[in-house]
């Protein structure tokens, strides 16, 4: 099937303004406050100045394993409103509650599919960029199908988001890969100038909070605009499985 990227965008735009306001309240909570939660507990992490490399680490380890807990709620939280996102677009007719709980029950799945997707992709990598690009187009529908099909089972959705990226592969990891350049520069510059403006904050943990609140809501606008883009491509593919 031939795919039109710009058409994805377009699509993208339309499924925004479809559902914003609910939208925004579960990005809001579910993906906005542990975005700010993570950036608040990594900003107290302490690198040794000019240490080597196993110092670092010893250090990253460290802070990691004394806020083991608030981690884990992190990751849970991030997952199920990335899962609810997808959900409220894929998952048409259904109550708010019964979309929740929904998402609740199928969290685990779609994590693990989300972990393999990732070990992938990190697979491709260690050979070299290219190979990732290829992989990461043709798994990034997975968890996309696993969400819109709650017929299938994890191994059935895998088996579908592979299907739908055939011939696509490189078509779909090209044009995301180009969309998080851009974005990560972005992202990135703001975490520069926040960076700077640190020093004047000075030990307040609410003034700390307030400057990091930036970077937190960009990377939240991040995740939901590529949430809605992947949405699109699944649907540009999906054809009549999904009523288009």
């Amino acid at each position: 099937m031939k795919l039109s990227l710009g058409g994805a965008l377009a699509d993208a735009a339309t499924l925004w303004r479809t559902d914003r306001d609910l939208l925004l309240r579960i990005a809001g909570l579910f993906l906005f406050v542990p975005v700010l939660g993570f950036l608040f507990l990594a900003s107290g992490i302490q690198l040794p100045e000019g240490g080597d490399r196993e110092q670092v680490r010893g250090a990253l380890n460290g802070f990691f394993a004394a806020n083991l807990a608030w981690m884990a709620l992190i990751i849970v939280l991030s997952e199920f409103g990335s899962l609810a996102i997808l959900n409220l677009y894929l998952r048409r007719g259904e109550t708010v509650g019964a979309l929740l709980s929904a998402t609740l029950l199928r969290l685990v799945p779609y994590f693990l599919i989300g972990v393999m997707v990732n070990a992938l992709v990190q697979l491709g990598a260690y050979f070299f960029v290219v190979p990732a690009i290829y992989v990461f187009g043709r798994t990034c529908l997975m968890t996309i199908a696993y969400a819109a099909e709650p017929e299938q089972g994890a191994w059935s959705a895998i088996a579908r988001g592979f299907a739908l990226s055939e011939k696509n592969g490189w078509k779909i990891g090209l044009f995301m890969a180009g969309l998080m350049l851009f974005i990560g520069a972005a992202l990135l510059s703001i975490a520069l100038a926040i960076g700077l403006l640190a020093p004047i904050t000075g030990s307040s943990q609410l003034a700390g909070a307030l400057l990091l609140a930036p970077l937190a809501l960009a990377i939240t606008a991040a995740w939901v605009f590529f949430a809605l883009v992947r949405i699109a491509l699944y649907r540009r593919l999906g054809g009549s499985i999904n009523g288009m």
